[in-house]
């Protein structure tokens, strides 16, 4: 008897191990290439074209570049967001006062998994907003982000200016991510970053029917220009000359102060959403030099799209769970029961952070999560 539970026992602890070492794969060949903007003429994007109306769509010339350089005098009506500054509905701000919606574009990447050990380490949560093409490459990384209760959210299949795409080109770069995140985890997106920030009031329309919410990030004071450490960048001073050099973390941190020390001496009366990225080892070494060390988030209690998958061709685009964005940049908050994750009787409480030279206490957020209720 002894001989058969010691059998029994290696057994159990051998199927233990063989269990943790299962991985989630994803079938790249069921999926577009991985580089490029994917074929309206898919049978897959044929299907969901179907499923919604982009009849009433705004008509906008396509602009060309990555990014796209900006209209000598754009058009007020097309609402470009990295030209004149326009917003319409897009999330820019989180609505609370000290409050720091941290966020990473790009990934997931082999450089991913460190930066959520220290996200984990110092219990910081995040928004990643992912990269369709990513996500096949690397299902196990992006299930563990859900898993340790951070936000997942698009960043289009193949990071393609959007107002360089076609309305049905846009269909086809959000519902292909949205298919490998769903592979991957179970979940069906509701939020996106565009990427470069790219995006004018057809864009939005096309976006809207597929129930997204937009959250953009508070400027180019909160651009941490981790994308620009070791590049080349042209400089120009006071008399117009211009100079090249190589762009170092020093001046990037340096930046990033200056930005907390402003927001400090302001009145503070939203918080800030930061653009990082975490593609690259120098990106999220960086990103560990910045991140306080906050430890209550707010979040939208129903961070995803209902369902798993595209509402009937009843329901043309028309999602019922999105929040109630109020037109100027940010969220009020009137989602879903919207609660406050770490504090289950809806209260909030005092966290430590990260003190800048004008004594601010920054408080993380889960940022796109925000979207739906940190900002409220």
């Amino acid at each position: 008897m002894k001989f058969a539970t010691s059998t029994f026992t290696v057994l159990a602890l051998t199927l233990a191990v063989v269990k943790a070492q299962v991985q989630i794969k994803i079938d790249a060949t069921k999926y577009p290439a991985l580089q490029g903007t994917p074929d309206v003429k898919h049978p897959q994007v044929q299907a969901w074209l179907k499923e919604i109306d982009l009849t009433g769509a705004p008509t906008f010339a396509l602009r060309k570049g990555a990014p796209p350089e900006c209209p000598a005098k754009p058009d007020p009506a097309e609402c470009i967001w990295t030209c004149d500054g326009c917003a319409q509905e897009d999330i820019t701000a989180c609505g609370a006062a000290n409050t720091w919606g941290v966020t990473f574009d790009d990934g997931p990447s082999i450089y991913t998994p460190p930066l959520l050990d220290f996200l984990k380490q110092n219990k910081v949560p995040a928004t990643f907003f992912l990269i369709g093409g990513n996500v096949i490459q690397n299902p196990d990384i992006v299930k563990r982000e859900l898993d340790e209760g951070h936000h997942l959210a698009s960043h289009t299949w193949s990071h393609s200016a959007l107002t360089t795409l076609t309305n049905e080109q846009i269909v086809a770069e959000m519902k292909w991510t949205e298919k490998a995140v769903q592979e991957a985890t179970g979940v069906r997106l509701k939020y996106m970053r565009p990427p470069y920030g790219d995006i004018n009031n057809r864009v939005r329309f096309v976006l809207k029917k597929l129930g997204y919410k937009v959250v953009d990030w508070t400027g180019d004071e909160f651009d941490t220009k981790d994308w620009q450490i070791g590049a080349s960048v042209t400089a120009v001073d006071a008399s117009g000359k211009s100079s090249s050099h190589v762009y170092t973390e020093t001046e990037a941190l340096n930046h990033f102060k200056t930005s907390l020390d402003q927001y400090a001496a302001s009145a503070k009366t939203k918080g800030f959403y930061c653009l990082e990225h975490d593609i690259k080892e120098v990106e999220v070494n960086f990103a560990k030099k910045l991140i306080p060390m906050g430890q209550q988030h707010q979040s939208d209690a129903q961070p995803y799209q209902e369902g798993g998958v595209m509402p009937p061709s009843g329901n043309k685009g028309n999602n019922t769970n999105a929040g109630n964005g109020n037109g100027n940049g940010t969220n009020n908050g009137n989602t879903t029961n919207p609660t406050i994750v770490h504090n289950k009787n809806g209260t909030d409480t005092k966290s430590a952070g990260i003190k800048s030279a004008g004594g601010l206490s920054v408080v993380i957020a889960a940022a796109a999560v925000a979207a739906g209720a940190i900002l409220a």
